[in-house]
């Protein structure tokens, strides 16, 4: 039982870190045109980024199981190209949560970025410096906190997904099921021993992320601190 309840975490884990890691390259650069950028279409832009945070999970994953269907173009395509389809894998479990928790990582990277004078950047632009060399010299040291608080607080809405994941990878024992799906199965089979065992190392790792986040994250003193000039 111990470990194939630790077998279970890992492999929550592993979904929860793969869906961090997706979402993160596409909110990176979407925080940073929110906040540092003008374009007409910024408010637009802005209403998509918050948008999976007002749309139920269950419809985004029915969402994605029509997308990925190898009956339609995409699911298609990736089945022509890999054999293989995404639906009722625990990668598409991922992209789901990694879209649940996107508005979530987006508004902690702007968050972060609020706190850098555009000044600095400019400067350093009229220095001839590349983006690459902007970011790892100037954005990252100054917003690094509020962006590991973004991965934090993306980890830990995706370890905790179910809706969107039930429907687009379904809740298969050892291929797709996560501690959230797992627990609805002890519940729906009246296993309250499982139920409460489950519940207490979700809990468990729910405590440790917030702890991680209290100490990590960037205080509104920070944030005015950091644009007042020396």
């Amino acid at each position: 039982m111990i470990f194939d309840d630790l077998e279970l975490i890992l492999f929550s884990i592993r979904g929860a870190l793969v869906a961090t890691l997706i979402a993160s390259l596409f909110a990176l650069p979407v925080a940073y045109a929110l906040e540092f950028k003008r374009f007409w279409w910024k408010p637009l832009l802005e209403i998509i980024s918050i948008l999976p945070l007002g749309v139920p999970p269950v419809i985004i994953g029915y969402m994605l199981l029509i997308l990925f269907s190898p009956k339609y173009f995409l699911g298609s395509f990736i089945y022509s190209v890999t054999g293989s389809s995404l639906v009722f894998t625990w990668i598409a479990g991922s992209l789901a949560s990694a879209i649940v928790s996107f508005p979530l990582i987006v508004r902690s990277f702007q968050l972060g970025f609020s706190s850098i004078d555009n000044n600095l950047i400019n400067t350093a632009r009229s220095l001839g410096l590349s983006f690459p060399q902007i970011f790892t010299k100037v954005i990252y040291p100054l917003s690094k906190k509020g962006m590991f608080a973004g991965l934090l607080i993306c980890f830990a809405r995706s370890i905790s997904e179910f809706g969107a994941t039930i429907v687009v990878s379904g809740n298969m024992p050892g291929k797709t099921q996560n501690i959230s799906t797992a627990i609805y199965t002890s519940i729906s089979s009246a296993d309250n021993s499982s139920v409460i065992r489950l519940s207490f190392y979700s809990i468990l790792m729910a405590i440790l992320s917030i702890t991680c986040l209290l100490y990590t994250s960037p205080s509104p003193r920070d944030a005015t601190l950091s644009r007042i000039p020396s």
